[in-house]
């Protein structure tokens, strides 16, 4: 059984989900590695997905059909509340949240200053 890590791009039908695998792919002629996204559907058995959530998939035991052959097991970031892992703050991209607050507070400040 194998777990891969997918960002849930889109409900293609009731309980299936299309999600996007992010790979990294070495190209020997340049030493460097090219990022490569495959596209794969998922069985979504309660529905839990939505788009841009990132979620772990587990691959079934047995086909459900032709095309699926994953199933959800978790969603691991909700879309929009992704925490950055080592200072424990929201971010928003590659900014904080809280210094996008401040950031527009100051702003704010100063256009009504003048």
């Amino acid at each position: 059984m194998s777990l891969l890590l997918c960002r849930c791009l889109e409900r293609t039908m009731k309980q299936t989900i299309k999600v996007m695998i992010p790979k990294l792919k070495f190209d020997s002629f340049l030493n460097m590695h090219f990022r490569e996204n495959d596209l794969m559907l998922v069985h979504d058995k309660n529905e839990i997905c939505e788009p841009n959530d990132w979620i772990l998939v587990r691959e079934l035991p047995e086909k459900l059909s032709l095309k699926v052959k994953h199933t959800v097991e978790k969603v691991v970031y909700k879309s929009g509340h992704i925490v950055d892992p080592l200072t424990g703050k929201k971010s928003l991209g590659y900014e904080y949240v809280e210094d996008i607050e401040k950031l527009s507070r100051f702003t704010n400040e100063e256009l009504a200053k003048r």
